[in-house]
């Protein structure tokens, strides 16, 4: 049901196995994430394909790491649909993604978006630099959000049932807390974060995946997606990953403001387009070109159509996918007492009603549809 409240960095410690400090501070920058079958170990790879790279010089950059990329992987192809894929998001001033309160609990910074900026979202911050929620069951994060109204049970209680009686889901509200703390740590050391490049995939099975092509992305509850983006790291102890924060989906589109990031018909993404994301969106009444399997289709305008991940060129900013249209997706953001945020609009609706900036959609962490994916991230520790 939908609801209408809607340094490049020198320390390699801890990652040198990985390679990032490769593409840390490199806006843009692709990685490529492959699990090696003989060893447990990860294997990652960077492409310097800034924004403002030509289409062309992007599929260069996709070759060289073919070139570099295990020897059962032998094209652009099979390297996008077979191996987890983030994009490197530089955070220029870390303190407009989060506050401290009173009390030191951290909050994330939430934005509403208009032709000519964003302004806060459900908080302010006074003179000395302590942030505080206004309405604290309103846009909000790090927190929990009830099952329903209803609910006068303990709530771990209740998010317990609904992670299928995992326990390590027993203290969710705690483990959100923490999450969000090593977040705002890991950019702080590092300068960024890694974004998926596309929708996540394979939500129906047991490893979910960063990946493109992948059409099991949508049709689980927020319980469900949370679990798997969390375990998208695997066993790896130098990364962790997560379902997206409110305030990493508005510092990304920040980031494509300021980069001056071009679409498709060349014109670069303002506000205005953040507010009205036909032109590069996945949505009801526009048209335009997706590729499957090497065969190239029209969308067309009459029809809202679910794109596997990364079909559309037309859908791209920066090297990512989908962030406006194709699936609503799950955040971390409580949006009431009683629900969760979901993100970027989705195929079957307009592209000004539900642009990339909107955050009035949410609905019961609970409760699935074919509207709903989501979108993961990748830290350093």
């Amino acid at each position: 049901m939908l609801k209408n409240n809607r340094k490049e960095s020198t320390k390699k410690t801890k990652v040198l196995k990985l390679n990032l400090s490769a593409t840390m501070g490199v806006a843009g920058a692709i990685v490529f994430i492959i699990l090696a079958i003989v060893a447990v170990r990860m294997i990652v790879t960077a492409i310097n394909s800034s924004s403002q790279k030509t289409m062309a010089e992007e599929e260069n950059a996709d070759e060289e790491v073919v070139e570099q990329a295990e020897e059962e992987t032998t094209t652009v192809y099979e390297l996008q649909t077979s191996v987890n894929q983030y994009v490197w998001v530089p955070v220029k001033d870390v303190s407009r993604i989060y506050g401290i309160a009173s009390d030191g609990k951290l909050w994330g910074k939430l934005y509403d978006y208009s032709t000519t900026g964003r302004s806060n979202s459900n908080w302010e911050e006074t003179t000395n630099g302590i942030i505080r929620i206004l309405n604290t069951l309103g846009h909000r994060e790090p927190d929990i959000a009830h099952y329903n109204a209803a609910d006068d049970v303990d709530i771990d209680t209740k998010l317990q049932g609904n992670m299928d009686g995992l326990e390590e889901y027993k203290f969710l509200s705690q483990e959100i807390e923490q999450n969000f703390y090593e977040t705002i740590e890991s950019i702080k050391k590092y300068g960024g974060f890694y974004i998926g490049r596309y929708e996540t995939g394979d939500l129906s099975e047991s490893k979910a995946v960063v990946q493109k092509m992948n059409s099991d992305i949508n049709n689980q509850t927020w319980y469900t997606m949370y679990e798997k983006c969390k375990y998208l790291a695997g066993d790896n102890d130098n990364v962790f990953t997560s379902m997206i924060w409110g305030c990493l989906w508005d510092e990304t589109l920040q980031w494509f403001i300021e980069s001056k990031a071009k679409i498709s018909t060349g014109e670069t993404i303002d506000y205005s387009k953040i507010v009205d994301s036909t032109d590069w969106g996945n949505y009801y009444g526009i048209d335009f070109e997706y590729t499957i399997d090497g065969s190239t289709y029209t969308k067309p305008a009459a029809y809202g159509v679910i794109l596997p991940s990364g079909t559309a060129e037309y859908t791209k900013a920066n090297n990512i996918y989908d962030m406006a249209g194709n699936m609503f997706d799950w955040s971390l953001e409580s949006g009431s007492a009683v629900s969760k945020v979901l993100r970027g609009g989705y195929f079957f609706y307009y592209g000004d009603s539900y642009a990339a900036g909107n955050r009035s959609i949410h609905d019961s962490a609970a409760n699935k549809s074919e509207y709903y994916g989501c979108r993961a991230i990748l830290l350093i520790k």
